[in-house]
C-alpha cells in the first residue's frame, strides 16, 4: 500500500503536470476572410487568452504590418499560405520578450483595425482571436490616433513604445526548421541596367525562389506522342516545386503563371526582376528529331552554345517571343557593356555552382540526366544580369517512355524534390561563404 503521504506528492505532481499541459497556449490555425469591405483574421487557440494588437507603419524596407502580441505561443499551424488577391503577404513570429510572442502579418497597404475580440469555444469551434481590417490611404494611416485593442500583463500599451520595439521582435516565419538567410543580393534598375544599389534587404528575409512554367496559352511547347503538352507537364511541376519550397518555411516561391497563359520570354524575366528574386529556375520539357534519347539537363547562359543540340534548341525556345532578353536600347552601348559585364560576371558563377547542384541531386534521386547534363546556351529567358538563373529540362517529349513519365505526378514530385535539395545546398554554402 502506497503511505499516505506519497499519495498527496504523487496527486500534487500529477495535477501540476496536467495544470501546465492543459494552459499552454498553442495556434492551431490561421484563417482569412475576404470581404468587400474588410478583411478578417481568425487566430485559432486552444484556450482563451489576453491579447493585445495593433498597427506597425512602414519603415525602411519593412512593410506596414498588423501585429499580434500574447501569452507564449507554441506554434501548431503549420505553413501559413496568404490567400490570393488579398492584401497578406507573409506571416511570421518571434519572441517579444520572456512572456509573451508576437505574430506578425505583413500586409502590402496600410490599414486600421476595425474589432478585435475573442470568441470562447464551443460545440462545433474552438476559441477563437477574431480581428477585422480594412485598408485605408497613407496619408489617412498618418493621421490615424489609433490605440493598441487589448491588453496583456507586465506590458506597456504605449504604441511608442511598441514601434520601438519593431525591429528587435520582428524575428522569423513560424517554422520548425532552421530558416536559411540569404546574403542581400541588391540590385538597382534604370532601364533594365544594374547600377550601384541604393537599399539593402533585412538580413533576416527568406530567399525568393521564382519558378517559370515554360510555354503556355496557345504556345503549347513540345507535343509527346499521345498528345502530351509541354506546357501542361512544365505548369505542374512548377507547381509541386512551390509548395514544397514554402512547406519548409525556409523560402518564399511565386510562379511567373499560375495557369494556362501565354506570357513573352522578356516578361519572366522581368517578373524575376520586379520581385527582387534570389533565383530563377525556368522548367521545360525537350524535344528533338531521335525518339531514343532520353534524359534531363540543365543549362546556363553562355553566348555560345555548348553543342550543336543545344545552339538549336536556344533558338526554337527564343523563338517563342522577338523581344530576347534585355533591352539596353536606350544605353550608351559602351557604359551599358560595362554594367552587364560586372553584374553578369558573379550571376554567370552563382548560376554555374546551381546548375551542377541540381545535377548532383538530380543523380541522388535517380533521375535519368544526360551525359555532360550541364550545357550552356543563349537563352533569353536566362539573361537576367542580377538573378542567377537556370533552365531546367526534365527529359523529353520526343521519347515516348519520357513523356509518360513526365505527365506522372509522382515523377514530378520526385523532380520537385531533387531540385529542392539543390536550393537547399545552394543557399547554405551561399550563407556559409557571407560568414
Amino acid at each position: 500500500m502506497i503511505p499516505f503521504r506519497l499519495f498527496f506528492i504523487a496527486l500534487f505532481f500529477a495535477l501540476t503536470f496536467q495544470s501546465t499541459s492543459s494552459f499552454a497556449l498553442d495556434i492551431n490555425k490561421i484563417r482569412f476572410g475576404l470581404h468587400s469591405d474588410k478583411t478578417r483574421v481568425v487566430i485559432e487557440l486552444n484556450n482563451q487568452t489576453q491579447f493585445r494588437t495593433f498597427m506597425l507603419p512602414e519603415i525602411e524596407n519593412k512593410p506596414y504590418r498588423l501585429v499580434v502580441d500574447l501569452p507564449k505561443f507554441n506554434w501548431q499551424a503549420g505553413n501559413i499560405q496568404p490567400p490570393a488577391k488579398s492584401t497578406i503577404l507573409d506571416v511570421r513570429s518571434g519572441t517579444l520578450n520572456a512572456s509573451t510572442k508576437r505574430l506578425v502579418i505583413d500586409l502590402k497597404q496600410p490599414a486600421k483595425i476595425l474589432k478585435a475580440f475573442i470568441l470562447p469555444a464551443s460545440r462545433n469551434y474552438s476559441t477563437r482571436l477574431v480581428i477585422d481590417y480594412t485598408t485605408i490611404t497613407k496619408a489617412q494611416f498618418a493621421n490615424l490616433k489609433a490605440k493598441p485593442i487589448g491588453t496583456l500583463p507586465n506590458t506597456s500599451g504605449d504604441l511608442n513604445l511598441l514601434i520601438a520595439s519593431q525591429t528587435a521582435n520582428e524575428i522569423n516565419p513560424p517554422q520548425t526548421t532552421t530558416p536559411i538567410i540569404v546574403p542581400s543580393r541588391k540590385p538597382n534598375k534604370i532601364n533594365n541596367s544594374v547600377v550601384p544599389p541604393t537599399t539593402t534587404r533585412s538580413p533576416l528575409r527568406k530567399p525568393l525562389i521564382v519558378i517559370d512554367a515554360g510555354h503556355g496559352g496557345q504556345d503549347p511547347g513540345a507535343v509527346g506522342f499521345e498528345k502530351q503538352r509541354e506546357k501542361n507537364v512544365t505548369l505542374a511541376a512548377a507547381k509541386i516545386l512551390k509548395t514544397k519550397l514554402e512547406s519548409t518555411g525556409r523560402y518564399r516561391a511565386s510562379l511567373t503563371r499560375s495557369n494556362d497563359k501565354y506570357l513573352k520570354l522578356s516578361r519572366r524575366v522581368g517578373i524575376a526582376r520586379h520581385q527582387n528574386a534570389d533565383l530563377f529556375i525556368s522548367l521545360h520539357a525537350d524535344s528533338i528529331g531521335k525518339s531514343d534519347v532520353s534524359g534531363a539537363s540543365i543549362y546556363t547562359l553562355s553566348n555560345k552554345a555548348s553543342d550543336a543540340q543545344t545552339a538549336k534548341l536556344a533558338q526554337r525556345e527564343n523563338q517563342a517571343d522577338l523581344i530576347a532578353g534585355i533591352d539596353l536600347s536606350h544605353e550608351d552601348k559602351e557604359v551599358a557593356n560595362i554594367l552587364i559585364d560586372l553584374a553578369m560576371r558573379d550571376t554567370m558563377n552563382q548560376s554555374k555552382f546551381f546548375a551542377n547542384n541540381v545535377v548532383t541531386h538530380m543523380r541522388r534521386h535517380g533521375l535519368r540526366i544526360l551525359p555532360r547534363p550541364h550545357r550552356y546556351a543563349g537563352f533569353a529567358v536566362l539573361k537576367a544580369p542580377d538573378i542567377p538563373s537556370v533552365l531546367v529540362e526534365m527529359g523529353f517529349m520526343s521519347n515516348k517512355n519520357e513523356a509518360r513519365l513526365l505527365s506522372k505526378y509522382s515523377h514530378q514530385q520526385k523532380i520537385a524534390s531533387a531540385l529542392a535539395d539543390s536550393i537547399d545546398s545552394y543557399f547554405q554554402k551561399l550563407a556559409q561563404n557571407s560568414r
